[in-house]
């Protein structure tokens, strides 16, 4: 019988084995880390953009070990792919021989795996999940031992570990880390076996505040840096990220479910900080917003969750006459084999987004199934091509060819890979870009984990010519510290007060004077030209399906100039400027929409076909009935309005310019 059940555990990892071979793939952001591993391994040191440091990876540990393989390589794909797929059987292979208690527990941890989307697409990807699970498989099957104080040491050297893989996973390790302590008779040797196991977690942030001049990635400060997105907003976002796993990845959260309660059930109370971390964990993917990527940042507590299973002992239910654990095994393999997205009845390309169950939110995508043509690894060997063959990858190797200098793009990982270290990529999502990241969202449409920014007037100028070219004085002073920070020599005494300035805020209020308007009345201040020579001209404030508009000019003539004044309060505008007549009223504003300030030009009154130009500002309205408004405002061009499209006019000369200000006493 002995013999019997090991040969199922056999069978279960082999299939776990062939669902991660057959799912295997990279991610675009993966190859926002790979660039950096690329420069590091030729000298150019832990760099997104040479010359520039700054840290565009969330997971320094994977970082690290995904660059000594790579030098040893000397290719990333299969490097990758292979490093995952080892570390991700390794941790299952481990979690069955030291973290179950039984073959039951074994077996039910193998089917949570086998039959958890979130599992098995983030068993590769390129990022560090595998990584992350392996690290709770060890933690948890040390917590599930006995007490001694090099258990502490254990417990937290594999915790900070976990940590420097991903700063986040914090809230998992930390329950048990505290629990432990408080069990531990001699409080002082197990606070200096805390204090020493945790050595790497300190000198990592020791060497991230010295190299790149603060203790967080670049990525926490552009994604966490949300703007006007209100926590209501981002409450309602996480909680869709767990209603879109709920649709099509009913097991993960089952599993987590049932890890949380493991302890009440068992009534094994060693185990109940897992539940807390649990918690913890789960309530801050909600508070954040979630992320785009379905499932992916569930992966780490259901590893914690199957850990709680494993290890715990498991009482028999009499009337069925099977344990605990092989009931929850059957109802967990049902559920997963009814999921028509579950791994063993899909995979590859096949994607859960045309199902009319998913939960799209603010953005989320199954991401493996989008990329999976251009990055699998069945599909290297399918096609018989060199892979990722993604429009963004060839689009990076001809900027590569071309010897271009500067790109500015907003999915910039296999874009930036490519193109290599010559070509410094502007990151309009800021993950990579120092000056982006600290600068407020612009962009109202926003997806989540996808917060778009505004390039500054002056910006690419700055960086072409290696001279501070930035137009606003409050930014351009604020860029000059912080290209100490990323450009300046390391030892430079100055830069380590700038550090000390940076991290405790002295610099904020330049950044808040040049990216936030707030008054209870604004100004706006519009030159406009006629550029398209129409002889009908209007201006117009257009907020949630309702404006007003002012007709400007009946003859007017191509290049003849306009200017006017819009005074915005809570209530509504008052239009202040030359006119002929006055055309419709705004009662007043909304901040549900934005606020859009622009221009029509036509050649008929009845503005049957117009181009229209406008600036979109978006506010929001204060409890006082005070205006917060985000600068600067996005310019659109629709030139065969009312049934056009909006687009960026782009280098073209703009019709309309506006100033925003607080309005004069």
């Amino acid at each position: 019988m002995k013999t019997k059940r090991l040969w199922i555990l056999w069978g279960l990892g082999g299939l776990f084995a062939v669902l991660a071979v057959r799912n295997a793939w990279l991610s675009d952001d993966a190859y926002i880390t790979f660039r950096t591993v690329d420069n590091f391994i030729h000298g150019y040191g832990l760099t997104w953009n040479v010359g520039e440091r700054v840290q565009t990876y969330t997971h320094p540990l994977w970082m690290l070990l995904l660059s000594a393989c790579a030098w040893a390589t000397h290719e990333i794909y299969f490097t990758s792919l292979i490093l995952s797929l080892s570390i991700s059987l390794l941790a299952v292979a481990l979690m069955v021989r030291y973290g179950a208690r039984d073959t039951w527990t074994a077996a039910l941890g193998l089917t949570v795996f086998i039959l958890s989307k979130a599992a098995v697409d983030y068993a590769t990807s390129g990022l560090e999940n595998p990584l992350t699970t392996l690290l709770l498989v060890l933690f948890f099957s040390v917590y599930a031992a006995e007490q001694s104080t090099q258990r502490c040491f254990r417990l937290a050297l594999l915790a900070s570990l976990g940590v420097v893989n991903r700063m986040d996973t914090a809230l998992l390790y930390l329950p048990p880390l505290a629990w432990a302590f408080w069990q531990q008779a001699d409080k002082k040797s197990a606070l200096r076996a805390y204090l020493l196991g945790s050595t790497p977690f300190w000198l990592w942030e020791a060497f991230s505040l010295f190299y790149y001049g603060f203790p967080f990635p670049n990525t926490a400060y552009a994604k966490l840096n949300t703007g006007l997105i209100s926590r209501a907003t981002l409450l309602r976002a996480g909680w869709d990220y767990l209603r879109n796993s709920a649709q099509v990845d009913p097991v993960t959260l089952t599993s987590i479910t049932a890890g949380f309660l493991a302890p009440f059930v068992t009534r094994q109370w060693r185990r109940w900080p897992i539940s807390a971390g649990l918690a913890l964990s789960v309530a801050y993917v909600v508070y954040i917003g979630g992320d785009f990527m379905s499932g992916r940042f569930l992966t780490a507590p259901l590893v914690a969750a199957v850990m709680a299973l494993v290890t715990s002992r498991w009482p028999s239910l009499p009337r069925l006459r099977v344990s605990g654990a092989a009931a929850l095994w059957l109802l967990l393999a049902s559920l997963g084999l009814s999921a028509p997205y579950a791994p063993l009845r899909s995979g590859g390309a096949t994607s859960a987004e045309s199902d009319p169950r998913w939960v799209v939110g603010r953005g989320i995508c199954d991401e493996r199934a989008n990329y999976y043509h251009n990055t699998g690894l069945l599909e290297r060997f399918r096609r018989h091509v060199p892979l990722p063959d993604h429009d963004w990858a060839m689009a990076g190797r001809q900027a590569r060819a071309a010897g271009k200098r500067i790109a500015v793009l907003g999915s910039v990982g296999f874009y930036g890979y490519f193109a290599g270290p010559s070509v410094h990529v502007v990151d309009l999502l800021g993950l990579g870009d120092p000056l982006l990241a600290r600068l407020p969202v612009t962009d109202p449409t926003w997806r989540i984990g996808h917060l778009g920014r505004i390039i500054p007037p002056g910006y690419l100028e700055t960086l072409e010519q290696g001279t501070n070219q930035i137009a606003d004085p409050h930014l351009a002073r604020y860029y000059d510290k912080l290209s100490l920070l990323t450009q300046g020599p390391l030892w430079e005494p100055r830069r380590w007060a700038e550090i000390w300035h940076f991290n405790t805020g002295a610099y904020d209020d330049e950044l808040r004077a040049y990216a936030y308007r707030r008054a209870a009345e604004l100004e706006i201040a519009c030159e406009m030209k006629n550029v398209p020579g129409r002889g009908y001209v209007y201006a117009y404030v257009w907020n949630h399906q309702a404006g007003e508009a002012w007709l400007l000019d009946d003859a007017s003539q191509s290049g003849q100039r306009y200017t006017f004044r819009w005074h915005v309060t809570a209530e509504g505008v008052t239009f202040e400027g030359d006119a002929r007549r006055q055309l419709s009223v705004l009662p007043g504003l909304t901040d549900e929409a934005l606020l859009n300030v622009g221009g029509i030009f036509s050649e008929r009154e009845s503005l049957d076909d117009y181009e229209a130009v406008e600036w979109r500002y978006w506010f929001r309205i204060a409890p006082d009935g005070s205006l917060l408004v985000v600068q600067p405002a996005r310019e659109w061009l629709n030139r065969t309005a009312p049934q056009g499209f909006w687009e960026s006019p782009g280098t073209e000369a703009a019709a309309i310019q506006c100033t925003l200000s607080p309005a004069a006493p």
